[in-house]
């Protein structure tokens, strides 16, 4: 009972508060703003007799020119990412070296293929490095540091295709596969 007698209190002075608010808003833009004397007859001159601003009164602006010698192009990104380039250490290796991705930095006999799943159309595979650490694998994907290159992925195992230079200048491919590692018990049976 107590309740029901507060509620009636506190909604009338609810809206009486914001009664008072309203009239206060509607007071102060309706007031009209206080305007500027009026100029006298014998005040008033006719524009010719008016003194014109001389434009000497205004401070002359020096001319800018922008000197670039010693300075940062601000339009240069911080960070230059460079594509992986091959560097010569005989007729045929070929190495790596720039910005490489960690998938390209271990070797293949390290990489080990844990998984593999997607239908025969779009699949992709999943393979860890030599320190446990996975990565997932689509066609195309740059792995090892020979310039390696995901060609295919099968049911069972992942194709990576490897380009050597000969000593004539030809191309070579190399293709490596590399298992499914299962467990034991995993499998069809």
């Amino acid at each position: 009972m107590e309740r029901t007698r507060k509620q009636p209190r506190r909604s009338k002075l609810l809206a009486g508060s914001l009664a008072f608010v309203f009239l206060l808003a509607v007071s102060v833009t309706v007031a009209p703003a206080a305007a500027p004397p009026a100029a006298s007859p014998a005040e008033v001159k006719p524009a010719a007799q008016q003194e014109a601003k001389p434009e000497a009164a205004l401070p002359e602006m020096p001319e800018y020119r922008y000197d670039q010698r010693g300075k940062i192009d601000p339009f240069k990104p911080f960070v230059r990412l460079e594509l992986p380039t091959a560097t010569k250490k005989g007729p045929e290796k070929k190495k790596l070296s720039g910005n490489l991705t960690p998938l390209q930095r271990v070797a293949l006999d390290k990489v080990r293929v844990t998984g593999i799943a997607g239908s025969s159309s779009k699949r992709v595979a999943m393979v860890e490095d030599g320190g446990g650490k996975g990565y997932i694998v689509y066609l195309g994907t740059l792995i090892g540091p020979d310039g390696g290159k995901v060609i295919q992925i099968l049911p069972d195992r992942v194709v990576v295709e490897e380009r050597h230079q000969e000593s004539k200048g030809k191309e070579k491919s190399h293709r490596v596969a590399l298992k499914l590692h299962k467990e034991e018990g995993e499998g069809r049976p």
